[in-house]
């Protein structure tokens, strides 16, 4: 279950305390009928691919071909390198970055540039985050 932080409140804090602990993923092998079957979720705006805890690729709902075999490597509608973010980053820094993006998500990762820490979303309207307690 989600609730919201709003932004005023979130510009005090880090990336690491407004983002999504554990954003849904699925491993770096799923197909894009798998993907498919999670943008089936209106809630789900960005699907994360992982290898063994590594981050792999984000899937944005535009990227998803609507004529393409369901049986086709997700990863050919992976972006590899989105616009990111780290845990130790400060808010105001990061609403730079979405403030520059069409989809208000930055995938978050570790400061090794390489493990998915969470997912920092902000709220259909864009006056606050989404979280999860």
């Amino acid at each position: 279950m989600s609730t919201t932080l709003g932004r005023e409140d979130a510009l005090a804090l880090t990336v690491g305390e407004v983002m999504i602990r554990a954003p849904k993923t699925l491993p770096a092998g799923a197909s894009l009928g798998e993907v498919r079957r999670l943008f089936d979720r209106p809630n789900v705006r960005t699907v994360l691919l992982t290898e063994g805890g590594a981050f792999a690729g984000a899937i944005e709902r535009d990227r998803v071909p609507v004529d393409g075999p369901d049986s086709t490597p997700a990863r050919e509608c992976a972006q590899p390198e989105p616009a990111t973010a780290t845990p130790r980053m400060p808010m105001f820094e990061a609403l730079k970055l979405l403030e520059a993006r069409d989809e208000p998500r930055l995938v978050v990762l570790d400061e090794d540039g390489v493990t998915l820490r969470g997912l920092l979303c902000a709220n259909a309207d864009a006056t606050g985050f989404c979280i999860r307690p």
